[in-house]
């Protein structure tokens, strides 16, 4: 009994840890970052008592019963087709992983060249990279297909990398939002679509830096295991701070704007999040909207976590959201075509 307890409070305080500031109630940002397997641990308690038979089954049913809301952000049964028309245009956000893979089988060579093929076969309207890198900021070429209008913020390094957005479309006005004491951005680019002007926000918002593999690794150890432990939920806390930060910076740009805003990429955050609520008080999920089986973004966790997305105005449609399962990264690519009429 006090163990289901503990569960019910756990998983209603992941539902709300949405709507508060993670620098204010840092606590509650844990729960949110365990929203699924705190709904799996519900859901299991719900059916052990059912077969056994005990009144408990009420204590996570009533923590269940609001998850019903989230669940459209997570997972959908079906397609809804839309008989859209009109004008339209598709869109492709894709975090390459700087051509590593993510640790996966794949060489950094067939990460290009696998990347390559797949950007130009699915010929996109607009594509909006994250985590681009080369060595040569003057031959971009070999990397990326042929699009008539490209805008990038790289930062320097060994190899250069940051945001790449390419549009078959011309952009008119390009933009930088760069994130104090972070390498993190957002890419705004204003694009006329066929004589509609809307802006578009590729973002690559606060990362954990946390390399899932290592950890797992570390976690192993049993006599470091409480240190590593507290050491990942303090990068957590930290990303989370700046995120939100971020997100503000975010917000008060597209408010300035008259434009459409266009919102998509990496927020590195899950639909149960601050980043996820603030972004889409103005915004449609393009999953939500169009979207069917498990909207997952991160391949080394599929379907566990989403972190990828497409957000778009309120007075656009979307449809034919897609996440196909390509190998060249740990993040997998999201497609949507978004209707302006």
């Amino acid at each position: 009994m006090t163990f289901a307890i503990a569960a019910a409070i756990a998983l209603l305080l992941s539902c709300a840890s949405q709507f508060f500031r993670p620098s204010r109630f840092p606590v509650l940002l844990y729960f949110g970052l365990y929203y699924i397997p705190l709904l799996i641990l519900n859901i299991l308690i719900l059916v052990i008592a059912i077969l056994r038979r005990k009144l408990t089954l009420f204590i996570p049913l009533i923590a269940l019963i609001p998850t019903l809301l989230l669940a459209d952000r997570y997972v959908k049964v079906g397609r809804e087709e839309s008989p859209l028309s009109g004008r339209n245009v598709s869109v492709l956000t894709y975090n390459i992983g700087r051509y590593s893979a993510g640790g996966r089988r794949v060489t950094s060579n067939e990460a290009v060249s696998g990347i390559r093929q797949f950007i130009a076969s699915e010929d996109a309207g607009i594509v909006c990279l994250q985590e681009f890198a080369v060595k040569d900021t003057n031959a971009l070429s070999p990397y990326l297909p042929v699009y008539p209008y490209v805008a990038h913020h790289l930062f320097k390094g060994n190899r250069a990398f940051g945001n790449v957005t390419m549009s078959k479309y011309p952009i008119i006005r390009t933009e930088v939002l760069t994130f104090p004491g972070s390498r993190n951005l957002s890419l705004v680019t204003d694009i006329d679509v066929g004589g509609v002007t809307v802006r578009v926000y590729n973002c690559h918002l606060e990362s954990y830096s946390i390399s899932f593999t290592t950890l797992i690794r570390k976690l192993l150890h049993r006599d470091t295991f409480s240190d590593e432990v507290a050491q990942v939920h303090g990068r957590v806390r930290e990303a989370t701070i700046r995120r939100a930060e971020q997100v503000e910076s975010l917000l008060a740009s597209e408010a300035a704007s008259d434009l459409p805003c266009i919102v998509c990429g990496d927020f590195n955050d899950t639909p149960v999040s601050y980043t996820y609520r603030k972004l889409c008080q103005t915004k449609k999920d393009s999953f939500v909207e169009s979207g069917s089986g498990f909207s997952s973004t991160f391949a080394m966790l599929w379907p566990m976590i989403r972190v990828d997305y497409i957000l778009i105005p309120q007075e656009f449609s979307s449809a034919r959201h897609e996440t196909p399962r390509v190998p060249w990264s740990d993040h997998y690519p999201v497609l949507t075509n978004i209707y302006f009429e």
